[in-house]
């Protein structure tokens, strides 16, 4: 078995736009968990057997809708604070991406699209010593994929 081609937790960023024009995207400091989910909003319908209406009906789905969310938590930077205070406070979509920081031909490129944060959770503990910080974006429309040669 050939051994998989991996990457270090620290390659996979999220990126928040400035809104310029053009738009330049910063990671904000301290994050040390990033994720993106994607998940599908479903129609389902009982279809039975018509060649056997005794037998249980199978359900069978349609993708309906389309979402995704970005999530990350870590130690608050101070620095970071007035940008995701700032962004929350808006209540607005802003462009965002979550970079694969890796070559193209290992599959490197980003996730993009309008996002807004939906979560923005500080929180302290005397045993951890720093503050913390955790946030969660979730998507309004479409997420596209961009290849790392793009």
């Amino acid at each position: 078995m050939a051994k998989p081609k991996t990457a270090a937790w620290y390659k996979m960023l999220i990126q928040v736009g400035d809104g310029g024009s053009p738009e330049t995207f910063s990671a904000p400091c301290g994050l040390t968990t990033r994720g993106i989910n994607f998940s599908a909003e479903t129609s389902d319908t009982t279809v039975p057997d018509c060649d056997n209406p005794s037998l249980p009906s199978w359900t069978e789905r349609v993708a309906r809708a389309l979402s995704g969310s970005i999530s990350g938590s870590g130690v608050l930077a101070l620095d970071a604070h007035d940008v995701w205070r700032d962004w929350f406070m808006t209540g607005e979509a802003r462009n965002c991406r979550l970079k694969l920081d890796v070559p193209a031909a290992d599959g490197g490129g980003h996730y993009e699209g309008r996002f807004i944060l939906t979560t923005f959770n500080l929180g302290a503990s005397e045993d951890d010593g720093k503050i913390s910080v955790e946030v969660e974006l979730q998507s309004d429309g479409e997420i596209t994929w961009v290849d790392a040669s793009s």
